[in-house]
């Protein structure tokens, strides 16, 4: 075990270092004659490829061939799509329907192609509840010895729960790649023979959906690392009470997740639901609700109808639309709170309203992005990177457990931001039974 603890990093390097050559090659190849005289290479790699293939089935993700055959470019030319001088070509395959993919990339080598397989472990398999690592295959490169441009790049995406396809990210020093940069999360798709140059090839359907999914597709594992370092100090909650809020949490989530997506609004775990995700891979037991946050420009004046409708009555109603909105619904004893955040040139804020005075409070955040992930078995979105965002709220002793906490003062990121005028607290400050 201890020989294994030094190997292991010594293999990752030399992976690496494989990976980087093979790149190399990629460059140099492209640097060797005419580019017109190369131009048809990409339809005759595509086609020896599917002669060689005899895995499940190929499907092209190259989101620039992908979107000029949604646009149905016209053209008389017999090779538009794949004879484009792309030096990589991007595929993908579900990986748990292979199970011979180890021999397909065998036979791959012996009718003259060049590859070179990536393999990682499954997350799933790192989970608290596994605990036993398996590898899986993640990526293929595959370059034709007498065609070595383009490269054909083959995603392997898996099936996880709660049901979408996911795909590792792979460190290779090139910006050629379309994907794998980061690992990536979608929403599963079907596929559809499409006849590109006069080749039959599968792609997904319908394109146009998963090509808008490739911007905003970025996963981030929750690290379970630290999840486990977390609980050796502070022994997890296996109380009666806690698990039943768990369970509470993640029907909140679940119903919250449901009623936002049906209204076309993007939302993220934010607060102490995102600390839980990102310090133990869980919720935090004794806060006794979930935190959501959404962009103030994706409101919908529907959305309080839609909640109660699902079941969740409103609680309160902060603020206004233009300025510090909040609001908050009830699931039995577990409150939902959607705290709506602003941009401004430097920073994002939600806003909070204490309702003895009056005074209006921001919470500032450095700017952020959002990324995917998983939280009590369901599929969410973070505020990414998270540990700013973790830090901007709970301070750099984030990772010690504090159960007493004051939203008015306890945030390093609150601020005061003045008080509403005493004439607009019944528009401002609602509150409901």
């Amino acid at each position: 075990m201890r020989r294994w603890k030094y190997l292991k990093p010594l293999c990752i390097a030399a992976a690496l270092f494989l990976f980087i050559q093979f790149f190399v090659l990629i460059h140099l190849s492209s640097d060797q004659g005419d580019a017109d005289t190369h131009s048809h290479n990409g339809k005759i790699v595509v086609e020896l490829l599917q002669k060689s293939w005899t895995d499940s089935p190929l499907f092209l993700l190259e989101p620039s061939i992908l979107s000029a055959v949604s646009a149905g470019t016209n053209s008389k030319e017999d090779c538009v799509y794949l004879c484009n001088n792309n030096k990589v070509i991007t595929f993908g395959i579900i990986g748990n329907l292979s199970k011979t993919l180890s021999l397909t990339v065998h036979k791959l080598r012996q009718d003259g192609f060049s590859a070179v397989d990536s393999s990682d472990e499954h997350p799933d398999s790192l989970t608290k509840e596994n605990r036993m690592p398996v590898k899986i295959t993640t990526h293929i490169f595959v370059q034709h010895m007498k065609y070595p441009e383009p490269t054909i790049h083959i995603v392997v995406f898996y099936n996880r729960k709660p049901g979408f396809l996911w795909h590792s990210q792979i460190q290779i020093a090139t910006s050629d790649i379309a994907f794998g940069s980061t690992a990536g999360a979608y929403e599963p798709f079907n596929l559809q023979k499409k006849t590109i140059d006069n080749v039959q090839l599968h792609v997904p359907s319908p394109i146009t959906t998963f090509l808008q999914q490739v911007p905003h597709s970025e996963f981030i594992e929750c690290n379970y690392a630290r999840a486990e370092a977390f609980y050796l100090k502070n022994p997890r909650d296996k109380s009666e009470q806690a698990i039943h809020f768990q369970r509470k949490a993640r029907q909140l989530i679940s119903t919250a997740q449901k009623v936002l997506d049906g209204l076309g609004i993007r939302f993220w775990i934010s607060s102490g639901t995102t600390l839980g995700w990102f310090r133990q891979c869980d919720i935090i037991p004794y806060s006794q609700d979930v935190d959501l946050g959404i962009w103030i420009k994706d409101y919908k004046p529907e959305m309080v109808q839609a909640f109660e409708k699902a079941g969740l009555p409103l609680r309160f109603l902060f603020g206004k639309v233009e300025d510090s909105y909040q609001m908050a619904f009830l699931s039995g004893e577990v409150k939902l709170d959607i705290f709506f955040f602003y941009e401004d040139d430097a920073s994002m804020w939600n806003a909070a309203t204490v309702t003895e005075t009056g005074e209006k409070l921001r919470y500032i955040f450095p700017r952020f992005k959002l990324c995917w992930t998983t939280l009590l078995e369901i599929k969410v979105r973070i505020p990414c990177p998270t540990q700013p965002y973790i830090e901007a709220n709970y301070g750099n002793q984030w990772q010690t457990q504090i159960k007493t906490w004051d939203w008015k003062s306890s945030a390093p990121n609150v601020r005061h931001n003045g008080y509403w005028p005493k004439d607009q607290w019944e528009k401002v400050i609602q509150m409901y039974e």
